[in-house]
């Protein structure tokens, strides 16, 4: 038999223990340079035209919800009859 190989003491366990924390925190690292990538603000473009299309997305984002939410209460009202 080889029980030498087959053998589990304390040190290997440490060992083993020490490596795998050693592997996660660099996974770790990886993982938060890479995330940190999508996380961060984008950067203002110079061009003038971009406050004016902010406002202009911002108006139709309300007119949609208005107009979703009329349909949506002329829906509930037939419903109800």
């Amino acid at each position: 038999m080889n029980n030498q190989q087959n053998d589990i003491t304390l040190e290997r366990i440490a060992q083993q223990k020490a490596a795998l924390r050693k592997r996660i925190g660099t996974q770790k690292q990886k993982m938060t340079t890479l995330s940190q990538g999508f996380l961060e603000p984008l950067k203002p473009t110079a061009k003038k035209a971009t406050p004016v299309m902010g406002l202009l997305n911002t108006g139709m984002v309300v007119f949609d919800g208005l107009l979703i939410g009329y349909k949506v209460l002329r829906k509930l009202r037939k419903l109800l009859r």
